[in-house]
């Protein structure tokens, strides 16, 4: 018998050469919560962070956005998440927004690895599946199967 059901959407979009958005929701039956982040791609900074909460269980719970702003600066980099939680985590935020900001987080690095390797351009045209793990395990080593030491 199912008892919860939790669904997480991201969309990543382009805006310019150096600036993606990934807006980000989590909805439940007891939650609605909305986060958008611009990220300067050229330093991996976040530019601009806000958070939306249109359904909460209680009315206190609104105010687990209003750090989300605050992350504005912060660079994606080694110790982001422990920056994150520091910022908007425990008492002074929304436990199920930082679950949010950790899924956005994740899928800008995996895009932003991505970019730097031009996987989206020539890349898949002209290399083999083998020439593009080779080239890819220099980053991503280790990371899942496919990148995995042999």
């Amino acid at each position: 018998m199912d008892i919860f059901q939790r669904s997480v959407h991201s969309n990543v979009k382009k805006i310019d050469d150096d600036h993606i958005v990934v807006t980000s929701s989590l909805l439940d039956l007891e939650h609605s919560l909305h986060l958008e982040l611009r990220i300067r791609v050229t330093d991996r900074t976040i530019e601009l962070a806000k958070g939306s909460m249109s359904k909460v269980p209680l009315s206190r719970c609104l105010k687990g956005v209003d750090a989300i702003p605050s992350l504005a600066g912060v660079p994606i980099d080694r110790g982001v998440m422990k920056e994150i939680q520091r910022r908007v985590g425990g008492p002074r935020g929304c436990a199920h927004m930082v679950e949010l900001l950790a899924d956005a987080i994740r899928l800008v690095s995996m895009i932003l690895i991505g970019n730097s390797l031009d996987y989206w351009g020539e890349l898949k045209e002209r290399l083999t599946e083998e020439e593009i793990v080779a080239e890819g395990r220099e980053k991503l080593r280790n990371t899942c199967l496919v990148f995995a030491d042999e």
